[in-house]
């Protein structure tokens, strides 16, 4: 074994060897040599402290320099142990004390560069010091120590931002530079350039600047090829060009940068440790260079560029969060150019990532709190959903407490921060909102310097914020001020400037704010001006044209108020209709649009509503469509959907035109059910027919996007629209020539509607706040409008009420009243419907029930008379019920149809659910094998065995029966058995939630079994029973009564009997008994449901409570 003298010469020599070659394998060996020797001199007495500690100094520094390559944290932390005790066995007063504490120094700055522990920095700062004190002023051991002191101090200024490290840092890399010699003269001019250009960022004294770009050219002259900090000082000048650049506006500069950034990037290889810098600098100076130039590539290859230099970042690393910001920004930047909605969420996901990793004292923990506030202040602006607005306010709450007045951010984030305040004012009403809103405003004027372009941003922002609390308040002093402030913002833009069309927009507003009804028509004149000049400034797809339109509309309206011209009515529901044309933007601005097009359509009784109403349906649905959330797609159809579409036909008809009242009913229907029954939307349908069409939902909804978010100002966005409106078409096209995707993006017209009349007529029972109306599809022939004129919205609701409140409160006089209010109903609403069929319905006929509305929680099929010898409808007719045309069409279709190929559903635009068309094919064959009933009993107890058995002793021998009970009462058992042609009986405990109906269901051994779950499912079963049903909640006052039978048969069931109420254990017993004995007396199907149930109901005793016998209802074929 090589004694102590061998292993220090072996390790002296494999460390010189390294240094000259540069193999690791060499630098390893030494390392293992110099721990041998060190092992040995712990039993070795008679070895001096100054070879002890020579040995432990270098052991040390192979140590830190492996760790420099392999980055392994062992390394270090062993190499600080050893500076440690080689610094003890140097007492003051050592001739190599100054050279141990420089070494020791050096590696605790080296730890904190990758820990950042405070604690690293000052011990380090403490010991150079110590060092430099105790070294001759002329001593050449000085200059080491007196750069790396430099460094320390440095480092010590980017973590705390005190000026005074940054200034006591600078003399000391001057000194370094007047004292290195030649080979090191580079690296002292880069780290001196590298300072001068921090105090510039501080300061902004453009001759740190100039001194910084001319020191990194000196250094890059006095560099020497292969230096391996080549890639370092390269980016170092090209940092000081791009401030050059931001300050002076040369392009050259910025050039010159971009080719020093790369050439960085070329020099630091896929294995550099320090690549992933030298991608994040090109890629900042790209996008810079696409703001001012507007060139998507640069764009493109800055996003690339973050992409890898994220996948090169080691876990962990200080630098991710930056990264991540940069990326987010990005991808904003080509969100804002070509609107793809996928970007805005990425960008928000890595913001979210980003600001989870800064701390909460963090600099950067500001600017990522702003960047993500804004894009959710984007998302709600597309979603709508309240949730985004919220958060995106708490962020620039939070960026405004940990941005002092100084901050280069504070006043964007005020301004940003007014903006979504005023946006939630907009939705909300709180009048804090708009007070907070108007005192940033103010705040942010304050802080920007005069003349800032800035400032007329703000201004027009105080006088919309100004206009608004006038129109609540009604102090003319806002007014006054609102418009001082336009007009200055207005002022501060020179003529080419295309935000000049808000600001004319709003001075017209404000006009039209104090022009008053009985004041001068003449007055009115600055108002078209402003509007029309604002107009002048709108490409075809801008996103204020619409506003500007409605405007223009209100203004005319006023006019004809004063002066009663009829040329103003025409021209101001020639605006609105002009908003038709409208290709650009996001469907939800234009969707207000239709609304207020709406509202004035109503005002003045004016025809064009219709049209109006059509499109605000059509806009609602495509935006419902491309809404990705399924929350946020309930609320919208919740919010908007069912009070829209029931005014929509009732203005229909009003206007003579009964078929487009029942197809924008149904339309509006469909969106409703479909939407709040299904977690999966019509594209989702398309992606399940295979690879093209899943290719095929990925394009248009890639296209529909980039429609939805076309750049806001932009000389190129009407030609843009157009060819992504014709791509969209092209598109569309190929989606309608898949099977059962033929009204894709449509509208169902009248006359495939009516086809559901084919046994029966189909009645629309519609209350609104202007009429109440009824209108019957036969299966030929124009629709028949009946108008209720002796009951209302008001009434309906009323009796709706009263209904449910005699179905579940029991007393003495509750079956008069029951019997009264029954009456009620025949009077004022189903009589006056049976005189127009009686003479095209033969008695005894079927008629299918489509209420709308608070409708749906009125027992329809059994109004009547109440009155002796008088017949009651059930009497005359058999009554089914529709929670949809289309639900009907697609029940009698599946039921008609050969069973052998199953149909899917595929719901158009808004949801709606489409029976598959057959193809030409001979007739089916006959069916040849019955049905299966199927019961499904309850999980926990025995109860539901003597229904079940009931059931079973009323069904043939030859017709298949299973029972499901106990632990075999489970979803996937019960949807397995709901398959194709099953008749289910649901003896089990079922439950309706009156609130949330799609989450009715019923209860299994482990969890529920929900609506939602069938709906998934696409079932096709030809019948359901469900006997008794227990409520759970309320409706709400706004929503339709989705009763579970109902939510069943839009399901897939092609017929159900169920309840609109609970019902005596007792009750339900018997009606199932009676029931099934008429049902099973005929070879069964599912269109002979009706009869039997309305048969067995006739049979019941009339000792029965009149409330428990009309609650059983049929709905489907």
């Amino acid at each position: 074994m090589p004694d102590f003298d061998d292993l220090v010469r072996l390790a002296d020599e494999l460390y010189a060897r390294f240094e000259a070659h540069g193999n690791l394998s060499d630098l390893s060996l030494a390392i293992v040599y110099y721990r041998s020797a060190l092992t040995l001199a712990g039993s070795n007495s008679t070895l001096s402290n100054d070879i002890r500690s020579k040995l432990l100094g270098n052991l040390a520094n192979v140590l830190s320099i492996r760790f420099q390559r392999h980055g392994d944290m062992a390394d270090l932390a062993h190499s600080l142990e050893c500076h440690l005790a080689a610094l003890d066995l140097r007492p003051p007063g050592h001739p190599g004390r100054a050279s141990t504490l420089s070494n020791f120094a050096t590696a605790l700055l080296v730890r904190y560069e990758q820990l950042g522990v405070e604690r690293d920095i000052e011990l380090a700062i403490e010991h150079f010091s110590t060092a430099l004190s105790i070294l001759s002023p002329n001593d050449p051991a000085r200059l080491m120590p007196l750069m790396n002191y430099a460094s320390a101090l440095f480092s010590r200024f980017q973590s705390t931002g005190d000026i005074s490290d940054l200034n006591h840092a600078i003399s000391q890399y001057r000194a370094v530079v007047d004292s290195c010699p030649p080979e090191n003269r580079a690296t002292s001019y880069y780290n001196l350039a590298n300072a001068l250009l921090s105090r510039f960022k501080l300061d902004n004294d453009p001759s740190d600047l100039d001194l910084s770009i001319e020191y990194s050219c000196v250094a890059l002259h006095l560099l020497k090829d292969g230096r391996e900090d080549h890639p370092l000082i390269l980016a170092g000048l090209a940092t000081g060009l791009i401030r050059r650049f931001e300050l002076r506006g040369d392009t050259a500069d910025l050039e010159a940068a971009i080719n020093n950034y790369r050439a960085a990037l070329d020099l630091r290889p896929a294995e550099h440790p320090r690549r992933f810098n030298s991608l994040n600098d090109l890629a900042d100076a790209l996008i810079m260079r696409y703001k001012h130039r507007g060139s998507l590539p640069d764009l493109e290859l800055a996003i690339d560029y973050y992409r890898q230099a994220l996948r090169l970042l080691p876990s962990g690393h200080h630098d991710e969060g930056m990264l991540l910001d940069n990326l987010g920004n990005a991808l904003f930047l080509r969100l804002t150019r070509l609107g793809d909605l996928g970007d805005l969420e990425e960008a928000i996901d890595k913001h979210v990532l980003a600001l989870e990793l800064h701390a909460r004292n963090s600099s950067r923990r500001v600017v990522t709190l702003e960047a993500l506030a804004t894009c959710l202040d984007i998302r709600f602006e597309q979603r709508g959903d309240p949730t985004d607005l919220r958060t995106a306010i708490d962020h620039y709450n939070e960026a405004l407490f940990l941005a002092p007045e100084e901050h280069p951010h504070c006043a964007t984030i005020l301004n940003n921060m007014a903006s979504s305040l005023e946006t939630r004012f907009r939705h909300y009403g709180d009048i804090s909102d708009l007070n907070r809103c108007i005192s940033y405003c103010r705040e942010v004027l304050d802080l920007l310097p005069l003349g800032h372009p800035d400032r007329a941003v703000t201004f027009h922002s105080l006088a919309g914020a100004l206009l608004s609390r006038f129109e609540q308040r009604g102090d003319e002093f806002d007014l006054d001020q609102a418009y001082l402030h336009c007009s200055t913002s207005l002022n501060m833009r020179a003529a080419p400037d295309p935000a000049r069309a808000a600001c004319e927009l709003l001075l017209a507003r404000i006009l039209k704010a104090r022009f008053l009804p009985w004041g001068d028509p003449k007055d009115l004149e600055p108002i078209f001006q402003h509007l029309r000049t604002a107009k002048d400034f709108c490409t075809t797809s801008h996103p204020l044209l619409l506003d500007v339109y409605a405007e223009l509309a209100s203004a005319h309206f006023l006019r004809y108020l004063v002066e009663q011209r009829p040329a103003d009515l025409k021209e101001a529901f020639g605006h609105h209709e002009l908003s038709l044309n409208f290709t650009g933007g996001t469907s939800w601005p234009a969707f207000r649009a239709s609304l207020q097009w709406i509202r004035d359509s109503e005002t003045f009784s004016h025809p064009s509503g219709v049209d109006a109403y059509r499109n605000a349906m059509r806009l609602l649905d495509r935006h419902v469509l491309l809404t990705p959330s399924l929350e946020l797609r309930q609320c919208f159809v919740r919010r908007h959907v069912a009070a829209l579409s029931v005014e929509a036909a009732s203005c229909a008809v009003r206007h003579n035109q009964p078929d487009e009242a029942i197809e924008i009913l149904e339309q509006g229907r469909m969106m409703l059910w479909s939407h709040l029954a299904r977690a999966l939307t019509p594209l989702d349908d398309l992606r399940a027919t295979g690879q093209h069409g899943a290719s095929l939902a990925d394009e248009f909804e890639r296209l529909s996007a980039q429609l939805e978010r076309i750049p806001r100002i932009s000389s190129t966005a009407s030609k843009s629209c157009r060819l992504l409106l014709k791509e969209r078409d092209t598109v569309v096209e190929q989606i309608r020539r898949i099977h059962g995707f033929k009204h894709f993006f449509l509208r169902s017209h009248f006359l495939e509607l009516q086809k559901a009349a084919s046994d029966g007529p189909v009645i629309i029972v519609n209350a609104s706040q202007y009429t109440c109306d009824a209108v019957i599809v036969l299966h030929t022939g124009p629709p028949i409008h009946v108008p209720l004129p002796q009951i209302t919205l008001r009434d309906v609701t009323r009796m709706a009420a009263r209904f449910q409140a005699l179905t579940t409160v029991k007393d003495e006089h509750q079956e008069r009243r029951l019997a009264d209010l029954l009456s009620d109903l025949w009077d004022q609403v189903v009589y006056p419907i049976i005189q127009k069929l009686v003479s095209r319905t033969p008695r005894g006929s079927r008629l299918w029930w489509c209420p709308t509305g608070k409708f749906t929680a009125i027992p329809l099929h059994a109004a009547g008379p109440y009155r002796s010898g008088e017949p009651s409808l059930s009497q005359v007719y058999v009554s089914s019920y529709t929670s949809t045309i289309h639900a009907l069409s697609r029940s009698r279709t599946t039921t008609e149809t050969s069973r052998s190929r199953r149909t899917s559903f595929t719901p158009s635009l808004a949801g709606l659910l489409k029976g598959r068309k057959a193809k030409q094919q001979p007739p089916p064959p006959p069916r040849t094998t019955a049905p299966t009933v199927i019961g499904i009993g309850r999980p926990r107890s025995e109860e539901s065995s003597d229904q079940l058995s009931m059931v079973r002793n009323r069904i043939p021998p030859s017709i298949p029966f299973k029972s499901i009970e106990g632990e075999e009462v489970t979803a996937e058992a019960v949807l397995d058995a709901s398959g194709e042609r099953a008749w289910v009986h649901f003896a089990c405990s079922a439950f309706e939630d009156l609130a949330r109906p799609f989450k009715s269901g019923f209860a299994l051994r482990e969890g529920e079994l929900t609506v939602c779950d069938f709906a998934k499912a696409r079932l096709q079963a030809d019948f359901a029973f469900v006997p008794a049903c227990q409520n759970i909640g309320e409706v709400s006052s706004t929503d339709e009564f989705m009763h579970l039978a109902a939510c069943l048969q839009f399901c897939g069931f092609k017929s159900v009997v169920g309840t609109m109420w609970p019902v005596d254990e007792e009750v339900s017993r018997r009606l199932v008994s009676a029931f099934y004995e008429n049902v099973m007396s005929k070879p069964m199907n599912p269109t002979d449901v009706a009869r039997a149930l309305n048969d067995a109901l006739r049979q019941m005793d009339d000792d029965m409570p009149l409330a428990q016998k009309i609650a059983f209802v049929h709905i489907g074929v």
